[in-house]
């Protein structure tokens, strides 16, 4: 399901708000401070019952009012959501008049946000990347997010035993670590060799309207699983059981996964730009959520703040042209409005509002 439409009461600086959104494209623009992000804000939460800015969901009640309440519509189904925060009380969420778990929410209506660590994706830690890879497996396969619970519960019993220096304790738990890290593993890789065939497919289609795209292409992007892929994760444990033992913690499996981006053998983040590094990284996640809507029969929503910090006139003419390949619902925001006569769009899958005149 996907939101066709939102209303916000008593939410941060709004008092009342309700906007269509686009099958497709929908673009906020504004000065800083007019509520641009809460309009993004609040359709994630609605999403997922969290915030992408804060973990204190109460700061984001309208001072003078007791709570907030988000509304959101799904034509296609006739589903309709409300998600309430009370203050002094935990979040309410109801689909179709039902209280429904944070976990089903998310897989009911999944968003995902581009905020400002994915800008540089290949500037963080792996931790991240396995985070976002994990983040779209774990909404849209329940098969995936059962393995994923399983490998870090034997993770973590596996570790605590060889905290005490008991290795015969810590092996008992291999064969869970390897039956569910492989499956791990495996749906990790599909969704890479799946998302480049998107991602090179739509980069191809803009580089006939801009060829500094180009730049995008030569790229090898690839899964590093945490554990030496020939030998296998059973071999591979095995292996490192002496060196585990010494550290007194699990050195190789899925946990310790990476995803790769390179250019003739350099890292990305060591020889592009700021500007170059933020558009790989917003076409990298089109791409994940086309993947995910087509494979998995979601309407994933991605979300956007801040479209033109950090990319010149040049980026922003690779990316602009990618809005006419969007599958799923797309959602940004921008200081400025950049759509002018000259940049055609399709009017039926595009929408644009100022949010200073929404108040």
């Amino acid at each position: 399901m996907a939101f066709s439409k939102i209303d916000l009461r008593n939410f941060r600086c709004f008092d009342s708000l309700s906007i269509d959104i686009s099958s497709q494209s929908t673009f906020f623009y504004g000065k800083n401070g007019c509520g641009k992000t809460s309009i993004l804000e609040s359709i994630y939460i609605a999403s997922s019952g969290r915030s992408f800015r804060t973990s204190n969901l109460e700061s984001l009640i309208k001072k003078g009012s007791e709570a907030f309440i988000i509304r959101a519509y799904d034509d296609n189904s006739g589903s309709i959501l409300e998600v309430k925060k009370a203050k002094n009380k935990p979040i309410n969420i109801k689909i179709n008049n039902s209280r429904v778990t944070i976990s089903e929410l998310v897989r009911a209506f999944p968003s995902f946000s581009i905020d400002s660590k994915t800008f540089f994706y290949n500037d963080n830690a792996p931790e991240y990347r396995r985070k976002q890879l994990d983040r779209g497996l774990f909404v849209a396969s329940s098969d995936y997010a059962k393995d994923w619970f399983g490998y870090f519960r034997s993770l973590k019993q596996r570790n605590s035993a060889l905290k005490l220096g008991d290795i015969a304790q810590a092996k008992a738990y291999d064969q869970l670590l390897i039956d569910h890290g492989e499956k791990l593993n495996f749906m990790r890789e599909n969704l890479i060799t799946e998302v480049k065939e998107i991602y090179y497919d739509l980069l191809n289609k803009l580089i006939h309207e801009n060829k500094r795209a180009e730049i995008f292409c030569d790229l090898d992007i690839y899964l590093k699983p945490g554990f030496n892929s020939k030998a296998g994760l059973m071999e591979s444990i095995a292996s490192a059981n002496n060196i585990d033992l010494k550290r007194k913690i699990t050195t190789v499996g899925p946990h310790k996964a990476d995803v790769i981006f390179e250019s003739k053998g350099l890292l990305i983040k060591d020889i592009f730009s700021r500007g170059e590094q933020k558009l790989l990284s917003i076409l990298w996640s089109l791409s994940q959520n086309i993947y995910l809507g087509r494979s998995f029969n979601l309407s994933p929503i991605l979300l956007l703040d801040d479209l033109s910090s950090e990319l010149d006139s040049e980026m922003l003419g690779c990316f602009l042209p990618s809005l006419k390949y969007i599958e799923n619902r797309f959602v940004f925001s921008n200081i400025v409005d950049l759509f002018g006569s000259k940049i055609s769009i399709d009017k039926n899958t595009f929408k644009k509002f100022h949010v200073e005149q929404l108040k």
